[in-house]
């Protein structure tokens, strides 16, 4: 009888763990942003545009074409290494690792962005320079 309140109890621990694992893995295993080196390579508006990044600013000449743009993009977050660290100390703690992990993630998924400003050339999808501002 003492077995079968053991293996209840086990198999109990076991499932609650298994409820409770998850969230912290996933918030951290979220691919968010764009690297400000992928838009650097960007040589048109629309590439820095197809990445994610959205104009905040716009500057137009005389006769109404885009002469400059500022964009703000969402810093690079969430890495597979740091999901499947919080894999393993979930299955460790048999989920009460989520109790710490979770706000983690919260506090350290907050977006945080920056800006570039774009000039054209004449064409104004044709980028002329580039210049990170934050």
């Amino acid at each position: 009888m003492n077995f079968k309140k053991i293996t209840n109890a086990t198999f109990q621990t076991i499932i609650t763990s298994a409820l409770l694992s998850g969230c912290s893995v996933f918030m951290a295993a979220q691919q968010k942003g764009v690297d400000v080196n992928v838009l650097a390579a960007c040589k048109t508006r629309t590439c820095i545009m197809n990445h994610g990044a959205t104009p905040i600013q716009t500057t137009k000449n005389k006769s109404g074409s885009i002469i400059a743009e500022t964009f703000q993009a969402e810093i690079p977050s969430g890495s597979a290494a740091r999901a499947a660290m919080h894999g393993v100390l979930d299955v460790a703690t048999l989920g009460i690792w989520e109790v710490a992990g979770t706000p983690i993630e919260a506090i350290k998924g907050e977006k945080q962005n920056y800006s570039i400003k774009v000039t054209y050339a004449s064409d104004e999808n044709i980028i002329n320079s580039m210049q990170l501002l934050n």
